[in-house]
């Protein structure tokens, strides 16, 4: 298979393909840009060099980066600019990453990180520079396109291996399901390194749509393209839809608005009623970074009738529900997801503990979520990882928090668990049992230096125990009921 981005060119070169800020580029304008940042990056990065990271909000370097670097046969680790430094030097230690892409606000924030080749995200000068050899780009289906590092119920993040294989599939699901053609613009003010940007480069370079990127999730300025039309599909997180709403125009949007896409945790059923009233089509949908973006979606139609639902598998998906034998539970019982699909990831990059703990022996994917499927085959969510905490559309992992909160001097005792908040859906809170001497303060000031801040803990209760189970384990459900009260330190 040629490079995807050529056959647009083939196909469509003249077509509106990339929109940044008041700046677009057809197809044939896309090439030729990345043409140059090819040209560029090869001087630069040797040849040997298989696999490079990239760190960086979105921009339009970052969008001509992740092409260019492909062009060149590279493996992208996309890095989450929210990361702490200690976090960054894990993902990048674990890739055996030697060189990084950064964009020139975040230099200085590698300053203390030591061998590492830093290259500036900066725009080729010139257009003389031409490529010492022509390179055969092809994006090899079995290739590794993009690392994502996940983090795990152990604390440790893990490396998702994404495959060109894997995203052509769910781009190809994706376009049936939400019958994306080239005459669609799909808005992205969600990252790039995140499986929810990163999929909307692949859907237009697979399906010869275009694409609007935004530095960032700004309401206004995103209502305002709603209502001129100039997008027609979208990218969110609760959050995100939560703020449209707040802001939606009293003319609507542009009559070739088609749908969101809503990631990230469920929607309230309010906030749907809201969309319902607003004539807003929402696609809820379930997936993760092993899935390649969404591998479960409800239609706009489905919607009222099966609130609290994820939806149906999308075209090339299986999805089966387990018990702890292993055994497929009937409709309605609650049991662990099992999914298989050409989009779903087969290994984690310095993963062989993980092979038979997450993938069975004939190649379903165990997702550690728990949910059932009715009588019509529409999966329901009980639990993800039964702990884990959606804030904002980023996932938190509570024993990662917990294993840094615990390093702290006097710490005896943490639990980390979700607690419902009206803008992000969830927010970490700890119970942290301790000596006399420990803060609040102490605490948050020592746990920034460890932490994104996204996996901040917003509020910290200290107690004088927690509850157990009868056998003496952590009963954390006890924490999220009023019953909290009676373990906290008066």
């Amino acid at each position: 298979m040629s490079s995807w981005l050529q056959k647009q060119v083939n196909e469509r070169p003249d077509h509106p393909a990339f929109y940044w800020q008041d700046e677009v580029w057809s197809f044939a304008e896309v090439a030729k840009e990345v043409k140059q940042w090819t040209a560029s990056f090869s001087l630069k990065i040797s040849a040997k060099e298989k696999r490079v990271a990239l760190f960086s909000r979105n921009s339009k370097e970052m969008y001509f980066s992740i092409l260019a670097l492909w062009e060149l046969g590279k493996e992208l680790v996309l890095l989450n600019t929210h990361l702490s430094l200690q976090e960054l030097h894990y993902q990048l230690t674990d890739a055996k990453v030697n060189l990084v892409v950064v964009s020139t606000e975040s230099l200085p924030f590698f300053t203390e990180l030591k061998q590492l080749t830093l290259i500036e995200m900066i725009e080729p000068e010139g257009t003389k520079v031409a490529l010492a050899t022509e390179i055969d780009s092809i994006y090899q289906l079995n290739a590794m396109a993009s690392i994502m590092y996940t983090s795990g119920t152990t604390g440790n993040p893990k490396g998702v291996v994404q495959c060109f294989s894997n995203h052509l599939a769910s781009a190809l699901a994706t376009q049936e399901n939400m019958k994306i053609t080239a005459e669609d613009c799909w808005l992205c003010p969600v990252p790039l390194f995140h499986i929810s940007g990163l999929s909307i480069i692949i859907r237009q370079l697979v399906l010869g749509c275009s694409f609007r990127l935004y530095s960032k999730f700004d309401a206004k300025l995103v209502t305002n393209d709603l209502a001129e039309g100039r997008g027609t599909v979208i990218s969110v997180v609760a959050v995100m839809l939560q703020e449209l709403l707040e802001n939606y125009p009293k003319k609507g949007y542009s009559p070739n608005f088609k749908a969101m896409l809503l990631g990230g945790g469920p929607i309230s059923p309010k906030a749907l009623e809201k969309c319902e009233s607003y004539g807003i089509p929402v696609i809820q949908s379930y997936g993760m970074t092993e899935t390649c973006s969404q591998v479960v979606a409800l239609s706009f139609e489905d919607a009222a009738n099966k609130i609290g639902s994820a939806g149906k598998p999308l075209m090339g998906i299986a999805i089966k529900i387990v018990d702890g034998q292993a055994k497929r539970v009937p409709p309605n019982e609650v049991g662990e997801i099992l999914l298989k699909g050409k989009n779903i990831v087969r290994t984690y990059l310095n993963g062989e503990q993980w092979q038979t703990v997450k993938w069975t022996a004939d190649g379903w994917f165990k997702t550690g979520d728990m949910g059932y499927l009715d009588d019509e085959g529409y999966l329901y969510l009980v639990s993800r990882l039964s702990e884990l905490i959606i804030s904002g559309g980023e996932n938190i992992y509570p024993t990662e928090i917990e294993h840094i909160l615990q390093e702290f001097p006097g710490v005896k005792e943490v639990a980390v668990v979700g607690e419902a908040d009206a803008k992000w859906g969830a927010v970490p809170v700890a119970y942290i049992v301790g000596e006399s001497t420990i803060t609040t303060e102490t605490i948050n000031t020592f746990a920034k230096n460890y932490l994104a801040k996204y996996k901040l803990p917003k509020r910290i209760y200290l107690c004088h125990s927690l509850p157990r189970t009868a056998s003496g384990k952590l009963a954390k459900h006890r924490l999220t009921t009023r019953e909290r009260e009676a373990f906290l330190s008066k």
